[in-house]
């Protein structure tokens, strides 16, 4: 059975619980102080009249006249074993309850029949005649007195679990759409305010939500408005570096190719740091075949020099991600393989039906162990790649869009001694924010 961990199955499994416990408590009341009285008065009853009829100390049956006299005084029919049968005997069915109450009263082993008609009728057999039945109709009691009651308690339960489930499910709404609007949040988008309904706790909770989204969504946005005025700020200057420098002699043409590197990589630079702070609910992740993006980006990336080794199935792999993130991650590892010395890069991918691993590993002289954890972070570099300039943003892009796809991303040592990187990425991307 699977087990409940909304808080609407919770909140519905306590009220149908304690529903369903005030109504067997209600139907054992109804047995206790209602039913069994009652089936105890009918067996003090009919024990009296067939004390009446056989007293005790006498056995056998009874004159044809004194039975007709009896059923006249009483109703109550005497019948021999085989007539009892023919007249209704035998589709009369055991009342252990009662057999027990009416033998308690006349002091010795009684059988007792019920049989149901118009009304219900008592077949006892007293232990003075063990050859003849006793049929007494009870025609004031009547099998719809009993019915209708029975009827109106299910249909009441039923009633009731319906209003339980209503109470819950409004209950519930608006913590749904409080956690549907937290999750567009962690993903960068922001939802329209929230209505506020509900409890006050509630209420309150979703005007603080509110309050929340809206400061968010203005500091990204002041955040970006920023570094796209300074991006713009910085490359104006670069622009007319670069122009001055066409306008060098050709003996300075060793500082002027020097002045172009260091633009190109001041241009590379901002363009990681625009990279990096890019918002998440800019991604719009479709089915993309991971086979073919990952053959035509190491494609080009074996064509400036490294020496590729491909480990691909044979068949399309389909995985939710945003192709131009995935790409961005390639070229970044392949980058970084290439710029750091590395001359071999080994792809591989896996799937198994709910994941995708992809491993690249190089023969570059890799990162300390020490280090895999920190050069994941934004701005830090290994002590390798500190000679080598760049903002140390490779590595935190690709871990960031990897954990924008709800993947992770583990560093290792390749068999050749250089990088390893496995990146596992879920074919499909759950509903909900998941770290």
């Amino acid at each position: 059975m699977r087990r409940a961990t909304s808080m609407f199955s919770r909140t519905l499994w306590f009220l149908a619980s304690v529903l369903v416990v005030y109504q067997l408590v209600s139907y054992l009341a109804f047995y206790n102080y209602l039913l069994e009285p009652t089936v105890k008065q009918i067996s003090h009853l009919l024990a009296n009249q067939v004390k009446l009829i056989f007293p005790a100390g006498r056995e056998g049956g009874m004159p044809e006249d004194a039975q007709l006299l009896v059923y006249q005084a009483t109703g109550i029919d005497i019948y021999h074993q085989d007539e009892a049968e023919q007249h209704g005997l035998a589709a009369a069915k055991h009342y252990a309850f009662l057999e027990e109450g009416i033998s308690h009263e006349l002091g010795g082993p009684a059988r007792v029949r019920v049989e149901i008609r118009d009304h219900y009728i008592i077949w006892v057999q007293p232990p003075q005649a063990r050859d003849v039945w006793l049929r007494v109709p009870l025609t004031e009691i009547d099998d719809d007195d009993i019915q209708p009651l029975i009827y109106y308690l299910t249909v009441l339960l039923a009633m009731i679990l319906f209003a339980a489930w209503f109470f819950a499910r409004q209950l519930m709404r608006p913590l749904e759409e409080l956690e549907a609007g937290a999750v567009a949040v962690a993903r960068g988008q922001f939802p329209d305010a929230l209505g506020e309904q509900g409890s006050r706790e509630l209420r309150r909770l979703t005007r603080s939500f509110n309050h929340m989204s809206r400061s968010i969504k203005e500091l990204i946005e002041e955040r970006n408005l920023m570094m796209a005025g300074v991006s713009h700020d910085l490359r104006t200057p670069l622009t007319r570096i670069r122009l001055a420098t066409e306008m060098m002699s050709s003996r300075e043409e060793g500082l002027k190719e020097s002045i172009n590197a260091d633009i190109d990589e001041t241009n590379a630079i901002i363009d990681q740091f625009i990279d990096y702070i890019r918002p998440a609910g800019s991604i719009e992740t479709r089915p993309t075949d991971l086979t073919r993006l990952i053959h035509d980006v190491l494609l080009l990336q074996g064509e400036q020099g490294l020496e590729l080794e491909l480990a691909l199935p044979t068949e399309a792999v389909l995985v939710e991600c945003h192709p131009l993130g995935m790409r961005r991650v390639l070229n970044n590892l392949c980058s970084n393989a290439e710029r750091y010395g590395a001359g071999r890069l080994q792809a591989e991918l896996r799937d198994d039906g709910h994941w995708v691993r992809l491993r690249l590993a190089d023969d570059g002289p890799g990162i300390p162990e020490a280090d895999h954890q920190r050069v994941l972070r934004p701005f830090t570099q290994g002590n390798q790649a500190r000679t080598g300039g760049g903002s140390g943003l490779g590595l935190a892009i690709v871990a960031k869009i990897v954990a924008q796809h709800h993947g992770t991303l583990r560093l290792g040592v390749s068999e050749w001694g250089g990088l390893l990187v496995e990146i596992r990425l879920p074919r499909q991307q759950p509903l909900e924010w998941t770290d």
